[in-house]
């Protein structure tokens, strides 16, 4: 059973990023996604005797029927991509609503002209990792994703 904190109160913006097979031309999906937790952090690495800072960014996202597996997601149609999210190494969140058309062949139109719009607080991420915390009993699911 699902009973998620008052803090999973952040609305999100999710560009998946689909590489077409056949052209090898770039499109991006962009989906707005409320009531999720997102938070900058900062971890220590530690390599021999160096100590390193580490700025980290993590979103929870609660478990969603609008959600499919990478696989899964690249078989879809295009009108179903559009409706459907997926997460994977490479896609980029922001940490609130935007209504940027992301278009990798226009000038200031590029996902890297996304990211820098929104670097500023409260930010913006390239996802580099992702767990799927659903199932197997499981209390408040969710996907995991943290990057930088």
């Amino acid at each position: 059973m699902n009973h998620y904190s008052s803090w999973w109160d952040d609305t999100i913006t999710l560009y998946n990023k689909y590489t077409d097979p056949d052209t090898k031309r770039v499109k991006w999906y962009r989906h707005v996604i409320p009531d999720c937790f997102y938070k900058h952090t900062i971890e220590k690495i530690t390599v021999g005797k160096t100590t390193i800072d580490s700025n980290v960014t993590v979103c929870r996202i609660r478990v969603n029927d609008l959600f499919v597996d990478k696989k899964s997601w690249m078989l879809l149609s295009d009108e179903e991509r559009a409706t459907k999210f997926t997460l994977s190494a490479g896609d980029i969140i922001v940490a609130e609503e935007v209504d940027f058309e992301v278009d990798e062949y226009a000038n200031g139109k590029r996902s890297s002209d996304l990211i820098n719009e929104n670097k500023e607080w409260p930010g913006c991420f390239t996802i580099e990792t992702v767990n799927i915390n659903v199932g197997g009993g499981r209390g408040n699911e969710h996907y995991h994703v943290r990057g930088t």
